[in-house]
């Protein structure tokens, strides 16, 4: 990756419209550009909501840290959870691929569990090369597949042409 990484992060937000809502969403739309687009040079490992990002995670400090963008906190009505709310202050200096500018406001206004279902399932079937990938996401995710959300992951998967490919009757 030639660009600075918490210009990358600055440059996200910047293609989800200035703001971005949730560290996972964050995560996630990084990951899944990385898979459809050029590689940022950030390295995944599997973590409790999917693919996840140490590098990514020290490169939304430093994209604070220089006046990047600025992370504040809010809070679910519902249950009180918190919650990271990140705006652009600053362009950054990276530039996305035209494909991943073009991709990253779908991606950023489709349900959080959606897009962590999607990163898992592209996990799953590419990097840990689980055949079987449905069952072993419906037991590691549990509750989160259910209503329909695999379905709309598995979609944005193939909207996206990433595997894995959803299966045919």
């Amino acid at each position: 990756m030639t660009d600075k990484p918490e210009d990358r992060v600055a440059a996200i937000v910047e293609a989800a419209g200035g703001r971005l809502v949730s560290r996972v969403r964050l995560q996630k739309i990084a990951y899944l550009i990385d898979q459809v687009a050029e590689p940022s040079g950030f390295e995944y490992s599997y973590h409790h909501y999917g693919p996840y990002s140490r590098d990514l995670d020290n490169a939304v400090l430093d994209a604070e840290a220089f006046g990047k963008v600025k992370e504040s906190v809010g809070y679910r009505h519902s249950d009180g959870a918190r919650y990271s709310i990140f705006e652009l202050k600053e362009c950054g200096e990276a530039s996305l691929a035209k494909k991943a500018k073009d991709l990253i406001p779908t991606l950023a206004a489709t349900n959080v569990t959606v897009l962590e279902l999607a990163a898992t399932a592209h996990w799953l079937a590419t990097a840990e090369r689980i055949e079987d990938w449905e069952n072993e996401i419906r037991r590691r995710k549990g509750s989160k597949t259910e209503g329909g959300r695999l379905d709309e992951a598995k979609k944005l998967l193939a909207n996206i042409g990433l595997p894995p490919a959803e299966r045919t009757a």
